[in-house]
């Protein structure tokens, strides 16, 4: 696996979701790559922030200004 490959199976890691083998190279490549392993933390930093952020607000409904940057965003990332 290889840190472009780490970054499409991020939310799948976290959520425990991975099928074995997938999970044991990711893990293997966490270890042996620094960049992934911040990379990793960042990610769940990030989440971390975002469920502490809507603790207390109703943030069920997400801004379409919001939503229409991030579809943006990413249809501007280079596919594999």
């Amino acid at each position: 696996m290889n840190c472009r490959e780490i970054s499409q199976f991020l939310m799948e890691y976290v959520g425990d979701t991975l099928e074995r083998d997938v999970h044991d190279s990711f893990e293997s490549h966490l270890t042996a790559c620094h960049n992934c392993h911040a990379y990793l933390a960042q990610y769940r930093d990030t989440i971390l922030a975002g469920q502490l952020a809507c603790k207390d607000d109703d943030c069920s409904e997400v801004p379409e200004e919001l939503v229409q940057a991030v579809l943006t965003a990413l249809s501007k990332e280079p596919r594999s």
